[in-house]
């Protein structure tokens, strides 16, 4: 069922029925051109982590594991809620802020206003 419900919204979202409200975007697309995507609404995914200090989406869990910061956005959430969801691949929807880079300016850029969080399926290694 959620894989249905899963290809149902990303069928949606490339049709354009959702386009409006949030860009599609990766992590590496706000990194390399954040003016271009600052306080707009986006649907993003990456390896999320919850921590004092540290909560954040990486591109990858490696980026994660390996302290690589700047391949990462700060996550201003609601951290209880999201728990379920830690040190797990997820699809992220929030407004993307430029300027706010987290603890110590560590980051990227930064999540706001997240709306949604939902668990990204990856597929094994070899399609199957």
């Amino acid at each position: 069922m959620k894989k249905l419900l899963s290809a149902i919204f990303f069928a949606a979202l490339a049709t354009g029925v959702i386009a409006e409200a949030s860009d599609s975007v990766s992590i590496i697309q706000l990194i390399a051109n954040p003016a271009q995507f600052h306080g707009k609404k986006v649907i993003i995914s990456g390896y999320f982590n919850i921590e004092f200090e540290g909560t954040a989406i990486y591109l990858h869990r490696d980026d994660y594991t390996y302290s690589q910061y700047r391949n990462g956005l700060w996550c201003t959430i609601n951290e209880e809620k999201y728990m379920k969801y830690n040190r797990r691949y997820v699809i992220m929807e929030g407004v993307f802020n430029k300027d706010m880079r987290g603890h110590r300016g560590l980051w990227s850029g930064s999540i706001e206003k997240i709306e949604r969080v939902w668990e990204a399926h990856v597929s094994k290694q070899g399609g199957k």
